[in-house]
């Protein structure tokens, strides 16, 4: 009597935690069906527990090949918190301060001047202080792009600055003495301007260590952690389980994105030393999922620490000031840390978060929310282009706070 009363029970558990999600299930489901989405994975933790982990539609339209919980996604600048967790081990491991000027490691930033627009024309001046670890890590060392200072596109084209993830360079080093010689789009600490930045931290980690950015992150951040599907170039073997990025040109129908178009295929592609800080991981929610709880539990994830909470606090503080970050030449209502958005009081009307709830995404349309007064962390994983998918992913994120606060009462 008494196992048949705790089968009912966590039968009973099992069936309400189903029908809790089932509002998940139906925004997705109604995005693929509406042929919005060729399909996606969402995995949501709570309380250090998978509340839900499941996929959609399909990873490949043409040959009919169902999405998996472990398809692998092109997550884009989700990679740049990666780089940026990276680092900060780094740094502490070699008692480095984040205020140090990154010239001490690459002396080819001692000269930069800045760019200025007077008159509809590009002038230089002098630079008011060195760039800073702390300027990399926060987007504010005025290393930027195109996206974000149209008005200087002419520079990043000299400069050779306007390429799709800047592929087309050997290594990080060829990429970086190339982004020193170039002006800066303003004095550093200045304003947040998204870009380049990571790529400079990636390089950073290359000539603290004396390994690949590659090396590096595999060694002591991927392994460590379990990450076993998360890559810059993906083995032989895991390459079929590489999701499709689609493109919508009529309401109707989704369409392959073609790597004429755009060089999706990066992850397919041999090895060749040129590692992405910016953009260039691919991965799956599961292994993202892993990082994302070690960052929750300030830094531990199982016996192992990759991060010391007084690292961890930094990570995790608002390093703006009264600033809000930008994001496609739009002021942002949140702030941002040392590698991701932070959750403000206005910023909660996006989708409910916790004041202090930590975020970011991918171009591709990939999302993660860690919200640490609930306990939560949510990633909601789509493949298509461009970025088009932010309400649908703060929606999913928005409703799955309502549940898990529902669950409470």
């Amino acid at each position: 009597m008494r196992l048949l009363v705790i089968f009912i029970v966590l039968h009973f558990c099992n069936l309400t935690s189903s029908q809790s999600f089932s509002r998940i299930d139906s925004i997705i489901e109604q995005e693929v069906a509406e042929h919005r989405v060729a399909g996606g994975t969402a995995l949501i933790i709570h309380e250090g527990r998978v509340k839900y982990n499941k996929a959609f539609g399909f990873s490949d339209i043409a040959a009919q090949k169902k999405m998996e919980t472990h398809s692998i996604f092109r997550i884009a600048s989700q990679t740049k918190a990666i780089v940026s967790i990276g680092l900060l081990k780094l740094l502490e491991k070699n008692n480095i301060k984040l205020d140090e000027a990154i010239e001490k490691f690459i002396p080819a930033f001692s000269n930069q001047k800045v760019a200025i627009i007077r008159r509809d024309s590009i002038q230089l001046v002098e630079r008011k202080r060195p760039i800073t670890i702390r300027d990399i890590l926060t987007h504010q060392s005025g290393i930027s792009s195109a996206d974000e200072h149209p008005r200087l596109a002419p520079l990043f084209k000299k400069y050779g600055l306007d390429k799709l993830l800047n592929m087309g360079y050997k290594n990080l080093e060829e990429e970086i003495q190339q982004i020193a010689k170039m002006p800066l789009a303003h004095q550093p600490g200045e304003r947040f301007s998204y870009g380049l930045s990571t790529d400079v931290a990636g390089r950073l980690i290359e000539i603290i260590s004396g390994m690949s950015l590659g090396n590096y992150l595999e060694t002591n951040v991927f392994k460590p952690l379990e990450m076993h599907d998360t890559y810059f170039y993906l083995p032989k073997a895991k390459q079929d389980r590489l999701v499709n990025v689609y493109i919508q040109f009529r309401a109707d129908s989704l369409q392959e994105l073609s790597p004429s178009i755009f060089p999706v295929d990066y992850a397919k592609q041999d090895d060749n030393g040129y590692y992405s800080g910016i953009g260039g991981l691919v991965s799956t929610t599961e292994d993202y999922g892993k990082f994302l709880v070690c960052l929750l539990n300030n830094g531990k994830y199982k016996n192992k620490t990759l991060l010391t909470k007084k690292s961890m606090a930094a990570f995790l503080t608002n390093q703006l000031g009264d600033k809000t970050y930008v994001f496609g030449g739009k002021a942002s209502l949140n702030n941002f840390g040392l590698g991701v958005g932070l959750t403000t009081e206005k910023g909660q009307v996006v989708n409910n978060a916790s004041i202090g709830s930590f975020f970011w995404g991918g171009a591709f349309n990939t999302a993660y929310m860690v919200d640490p007064g609930r306990k939560l962390i949510t990633l909601f994983y789509f493949q298509k282009a461009p970025f088009v998918l932010p309400p649908l992913l703060s929606k999913l994120e928005k409703t799955t706070v309502e549940i898990i606060d529902s669950l409470k009462h």
